[in-house]
């Protein structure tokens, strides 16, 4: 079915049946003839000279001494659109809560595993803004991001059993939220290398890095070092199990040939690559 948005006047293609239709062009939800233009920002707090100082600064495993000192070479900030849900725990209505989820199927950038994002803290949007970097248009519909945040619903489903009542959990779609991101590239030695901030609190998810020699040579050491300690483990359990020594140290050391593929992996290639954990 063709749809024109309200807002931009764009016509677009869309599935018949769904009970929301984002327009393509500038983002404006629309659900039974209703028109959403609840548009809010996370506001940056990080500028480009700090991020570039984290990422720098940071120092992963195997990173030259003098890292420091790269030269930064581009910074573009973009903001990823999510979708603001308020939820409700029927009839525990006092359990009330929002929570946001990325409106975006394919992201510019690769995001921590199971990434949250805040709900509170946001500001009303001014057009103004948007010279601040790219807003990226959202893509998906408002169910198919809410089933994003199964682990929030089903955690929050847990903490509500201790009230042994039967509880209905209910959303609404509330509007849209943009949150901002650094993605930075710098040079070292004539190579150049990317970075992500999160631009509200400054973390660093990612980023690519030089491997020094003395990187190298650490990660082959540890490389060595977890055979040797696992098949030490392998051989003191089976002796003391009234088993030959030498299968348990056999063991041991095939137990930890993931572990020293990864370590020989780094250790063999000129770029180290850190990700941040989960953001809880």
């Amino acid at each position: 079915m063709i749809i024109q948005c309200p807002f931009c006047g764009a016509k677009y293609d869309a599935p018949p049946g769904r009970r929301f239709y984002v327009c393509p062009y500038c983002g404006t939800v629309v659900s039974e003839g209703k028109t959403y233009e609840s548009v809010y920002i996370f506001k940056p707090t990080v500028d480009k000279t700090t991020a570039f100082r984290k990422v720098l600064n940071l120092r992963p495993m195997g990173s030259p001494d003098d890292l420091p000192s790269a030269t930064p070479a581009g910074a573009e900030m973009h903001f990823l659109p999510l979708y603001l849900y308020h939820i409700t725990f029927r009839p525990l209505e006092e359990l009330e809560t929002y929570a946001t989820a990325l409106a975006l199927s394919t992201p510019p950038f690769k995001l921590p595993k199971s990434y949250i994002f805040p709900a509170r803290w946001r500001t009303p949007f001014k057009p103004t803004l948007e010279r601040l970097g790219v807003f990226n248009s959202p893509d998906l519909s408002p169910e198919d991001a809410f089933r994003s945040l199964g682990d929030v619903v089903e955690e929050a489903r847990t903490y509500v059993s201790v009230f042994k009542v039967k509880v209905t959990i209910e959303w609404s779609f509330e509007g849209i939220v943009y949150y901002p991101f650094w993605s930075l590239t710098y040079t070292y030695g004539g190579r150049q290398f990317r970075a992500l901030i999160d631009a509200c609190e400054g973390s660093v998810l990612s980023m690519e890095y030089p491997l020094s020699r003395r990187g190298r040579a650490e990660g082959l050491g540890l490389a060595a070092g977890s055979t040797l300690a696992t098949a030490a483990v392998g051989a003191l359990t089976t002796y003391l199990l009234g088993i030959h020594p030498a299968l348990g140290a056999l063991g041991g050391a095939l137990a930890s040939l993931g572990a020293v593929a990864r370590l020989v992996a780094f250790s063999a290639s000129r770029v180290g690559r850190y990700e941040a954990e989960a953001k809880l």
